[in-house]
């Protein structure tokens, strides 16, 4: 760690732990104010996120919760902390006709542009549900009345990415839309929980506590376990003023440790593609490698399953994901998908009968070539199968070896590309015969050039 590290005293940090453990054991729960307060639940939860999640706020958590959010619902990996972000409730459809509003939208781009870059478009539900043609109305939707700067409205078709997700209680009925990504308010508040929990002295005691108060009330509408109280929040401070040399030290190792996985994430994503070619012929199979910035949308695939039937430079897309994020270093795996990526420009196109390709392609995975796809999934030994919507389609998760993580986690990704890209499976062809009947069936017409079948070693 460096000639400026501190010597750990572990004499100290084992009474730290020991009186940590013993408040811990003695914490109460008593109820949250979200409990008592009048007003409708959706209400204030919709009007405490959009303070907790705007960056220019003054609660002091900076654009660190946003980015968390962001993650949880599976919106794309976006540098906020580089961009200028601004968020909205009750916004309005930008349409004489309708009187159609979302509960909360998030935009962020360059602050010197016109039009934002990307948005998040959020419908939240705590016990009602969803109105008739609620979500449809808002994914139909093509302006919406949103102030960037000088701009008074925001254009669907001007942003490069966006997201649209229904946030609901667990056992609630899904979006009407497919074009929604349902979360539950379970997921949200375990990964904000886990976030704060291992931040507790970074951030102002105030926003702490407020925040804490309204992960309980989150945990109270799925029916979880209640989280910290506000008595003993105080004693856990008491006890940090105590030994703050000792959290020190520790903090001081955990970011060197954030430092190290981000280097190796970085390092597998510069050069598992190389790892591949030495072992496969990519070109000469007429494979491509999917390059990104980020560790998380790595992936491969047939140059034939990356369409762009509108020549807009928004693809259909059918590809192996291989990400090398920090998160699965951390858990010592690496999680191989074949992926289908939703929500994209080019299903904003009307087809007959309103079906986007994904839709139907989805449609044919659960129905008619159900039975011979499990049967090959069923011999890949998979760990999950989502076929009936699009995003992570098929997962298989491969163990990683903590003594060496570099070294296990090329072997693993070798591994993957040959059990699903190789000669000895069908699941390729049958996935093939899915995209061309899919792709006609909702454009018209066969997709371009050929494809060209397995991926061979060199």
């Amino acid at each position: 760690m460096g000639e400026e590290s501190l010597e750990l005293d572990t004499e100290r940090i084992e009474n730290f732990i020991d009186r940590y453990l013993e408040i811990d054991r003695q914490a109460q729960q008593p109820y949250g104010v979200f409990s008592f307060l009048s007003g409708q639940r959706e209400k204030k939860y919709q009007q405490t996120l959009k303070y907790f999640l705007d960056p220019h706020k003054p609660h002091g958590f900076g654009d660190t919760l946003l980015k968390v959010f962001l993650e949880v619902i599976g919106s794309p990996e976006l540098n906020v902390a580089a961009q200028h972000v601004e968020i909205e409730e009750e916004v309005h459809v930008a349409d004489d006709n309708s009187d159609g509003r979302i509960d909360l939208v998030i935009c962020g781009g360059q602050a010197l542009d016109d039009h934002p870059d990307w948005a998040v478009f959020l419908e939240l539900k705590v016990g009602a549900d969803e109105n008739e043609n609620q979500t449809p109305t808002y994914a139909a939707a093509d302006r919406w009345q949103f102030t960037w700067f000088d701009s008074t409205e925001i254009t669907v078709d001007e942003l490069e990415e966006a997201t649209y997700v229904y946030v609901k209680k667990a056992l609630a009925d899904p979006p009407e839309d497919d074009e929604f990504d349902a979360v539950d308010w379970a997921a949200i508040a375990e990964t904000f929980d886990n976030r704060l929990q291992g931040s507790l002295f970074q951030y102002p005691n105030r926003s702490v506590i407020q925040f804490t108060d309204f992960i309980q009330s989150l945990q109270e509408t799925e029916n979880m376990d209640s989280p910290l109280d506000e008595d003993e929040l105080t004693e856990r401070l008491k006890l940090y003023f105590e030994y703050d040399d000792v959290i020190q030290q520790v903090e001081q190792a955990h970011r060197q440790f954030e430092n190290d996985f981000d280097d190796v994430s970085k390092y597998l994503t510069d050069r598992w593609a190389d790892k591949i070619r030495d072992r496969f012929d990519v070109a000469e199979s007429g494979w491509k490698v999917r390059s990104n910035d980020s560790p998380k949308w790595q992936g491969l695939m047939p140059e034939y399953w990356d369409q762009d039937p509108f020549g807009w430079d928004s693809t259909i897309a059918l590809y192996f994901r291989i990400p090398s994020t920090t998160e699965n270093l951390r858990n010592q795996e690496l999680s191989f998908q074949l992926r289908l990526p939703p929500q994209r420009k080019v299903h904003k196109q009307t087809f007959e009968g309103e079906r986007s390709f994904n839709t139907v392609f989805t449609e044919k995975c659960t129905g008619e070539y159900e039975e011979d796809i499990r049967t090959e999934l069923k011999k890949l030994d998979v760990d999950e199968i989502e076929m009936g919507r699009a995003s992570a389609l098929v997962t298989k998760k491969y163990d990683l070896d903590p003594e060496n993580l570099v070294a296990s986690y090329f072997a693993q990704v070798t591994t993957a590309v040959d059990e699903f890209c190789s000669e000895s499976t069908q699941l390729l062809t049958l996935m093939n015969s899915v995209f061309e009947i899919s792709y006609e069936e909702a454009f018209g017409e066969q997709p371009t050039g050929e494809f060209t079948g397995t991926l061979s070693e060199r």
